[in-house]
This record gives structure tokens, C-alpha cells and sequence, in this order.
């Protein structure tokens, strides 16, 4: 087999690993951007969001949530959300940390540029990946409770538009990457 015959084909068999563990997929938006502004260690912001589980488990949940948003000086943000999802199966809480990532060579501006009244956010996804955990009283969510999560996904800060699938950080890390190798299994 070819070189690029095994990658396609290990892109081909990584997608359906990923899609068999995929536990949801929500679609949403960042309903409130607020700059708190400029910390030692970066832009601090307050965001706020909500969305719909519209594949997977609870379907139909509406998840909302705040983030407290860092922006480092290296354009990286640092996700630290906190979420409810209400469910005609009951509620559950998540605690969500990660990093937004912009695209390969997006110039990262002087973080004193978002203090500007004036500043549009770039339309462009930032690409999201984060770990969650959830909490449930409800039974119905026993998976998740004892589950770690993980959350890929991308945001578009001037549309605000935000995309999450959840996967079972487990199933990940034995599915094959898109370089064609296999992470090692724990």
C-alpha cells in the first residue's frame, strides 16, 4: 500500500472512529462578548452562550453557559466554561477547559487593539479543544458522569456561530490520528 493510499485510508477509518464515538454535536452561538479587560497574563473576557444538542444524547437539550475567556499574548484562548444542559430527561452541569486556537498564521494583534471600541473580531473559525466534565443527579446521565469528554469544535467570533462535538476521550486516544498512526494505548 502506498503511502498515500495508507493515509487516506487511515483518514477514512480515523472519521469513522470518530463518528462511532462521537457522543453529541451542539450547535450554538455566543450570545454576549464582554472585555474585562487587560490582566497580567492576558484579555480577560466574560462570554456567554447557548445552544441545542441536535445529534446525540440529551437530543433536543438546551445548553447554556458562561465562559471566562483568557486571550493570551500569543493569540491562544483559554477556555474555562461553565455549562448547564436542561433536557426532558433531566439537567447536568459540565466544567469545561481548553484552548481556542486561531488559524495557522493569523496575525495576533497587540491585546490593547481589543480594548477599541471600534474592533470587529476577524470572520474566521477559531478551532476549539477542550476537556469536560459532567455532573448529573439524574441517573439517565450516568455515561457521562464517569466519562471524560472531549470537546473539538470551532467558534467564529464575529458571527459568533459556536459547533461542539463531544467524544469519549478514551476512544480517541486509541483511534488513529490523521497522520496515520495509532496513539498509544494507556
Amino acid at each position: 500500500m502506498s503511502v498515500d493510499t495508507h493515509a487516506r485510508t487511515a483518514g477514512a477509518q480515523h472519521a469513522q472512529d470518530a463518528h462511532r464515538t462521537r457522543l453529541f454535536r451542539m450547535e450554538g452561538r455566543l450570545t454576549e462578548l464582554v472585555v474585562v479587560g487587560l490582566a497580567d497574563e492576558g484579555l480577560r473576557m466574560h462570554n456567554s452562550f447557548e445552544g441545542r444538542i441536535v445529534d446525540g444524547e440529551p437530543t433536543g437539550g438546551r445548553v447554556s453557559g458562561v465562559d471566562e475567556f483568557l486571550i493570551r499574548p500569543d493569540g491562544i484562548g483559554v477556555v474555562d466554561a461553565r455549562e448547564v444542559v436542561v433536557s426532558d430527561a433531566g439537567s447536568l452541569t459540565a466544567t469545561v477547559l481548553g484552548y481556542a486556537h486561531p488559524p495557522a498564521g493569523m496575525p495576533v494583534p497587540p491585546l490593547e487593539v481589543f480594548l477599541d471600541p471600534d474592533f470587529a473580531w476577524p470572520d474566521v473559525p477559531f478551532a476549539l479543544e477542550c476537556g469536560a466534565v459532567y455532573r448529573a443527579a439524574n441517573t439517565a446521565f450516568d455515561e457521562l458522569g464517569r466519562t471524560a469528554v472531549v470537546h473539538l469544535g470551532q467558534v467564529n467570533m464575529a458571527t459568533r456561530e459556536l459547533v461542539i462535538e463531544g467524544y469519549r476521550g478514551s476512544a480517541l486516544a486509541r483511534s488513529p490520528r490523521p497522520d496515520g498512526e495509532t496513539a498509544p494505548a494507556r
